[in-house]
């Protein structure tokens, strides 16, 4: 007989405890698997998110379903504290209400998820560039162009000062640096532009 066991407890602190028998322990630590929280391993988002919108239009009989990459971008920068189960239950959850060719946006999400969702670093770079593209925008210029407008210029301005350091600029942008990359090549820029 074969037993695959799973736990998120330290089942070493636990037997020095005496909570955990130790003879068990060693029954069950054979070959130990570590997986990462989903937290620390943000770039395998996309592909997962990518996979469940395809298996839930299967089971769901759901046809031409897309997700904007803002969407994926507030996912990568969600904590997960559900890990993986959290970021399955949520795209289940868009698919069950999905309706052929639907566009996922950040406004599918739910509440929950975006309560979750890492806050943006609140620097007084930050201000200073939003009171800059502020005062340099056109009148004419509609609320997505302009935040599109003051993003491109704290991405610009952030890397600039980290000398394109990608790593350094998402973290000061409160992003992860594979969000950072994504953002990147939507606007058509790089990191020494």
């Amino acid at each position: 007989m074969r037993i695959i066991a799973a736990t998120n407890s330290d089942l070493e602190d636990m037997v020095k405890d005496g909570r955990f028998r130790e003879d068990l322990y060693y029954r069950l630590n054979v070959i130990r698997l570590r997986v990462p929280p989903l937290r620390e391993r943000r770039s395998e988002i996309p592909t997962l998110v990518n996979h469940y919108i395809g298996h839930y239009a299967q089971k769901f009989n759901r046809r031409e379903i897309r997700i904007t990459p803002e969407t994926i971008d507030l996912l990568m920068v969600c904590d997960w504290p559900g890990n993986i189960r959290q970021l399955v239950n949520e795209i289940q959850r868009i698919m069950a209400r999905a309706e052929d060719g639907t566009l996922i946006t950040p406004d599918h999400l739910s509440p929950e998820l975006k309560r979750t969702s890492a806050p943006v670093s609140t620097t007084t770079t930050h201000f200073a560039a939003f009171g800059a593209a502020a005062q340099h925008a056109p009148e004419t210029l509609s609320l997505p162009d302009a935040v599109e407008d003051l993003e491109r210029r704290m991405i610009a301005d952030s890397l600039r000062r980290h000398k394109g350091n990608i790593s350094r600029a998402a973290r000061e942008l409160g992003i992860t640096r594979r969000g950072l990359q994504l953002k990147l090549g939507r606007y058509a820029m790089s990191a020494t532009s």
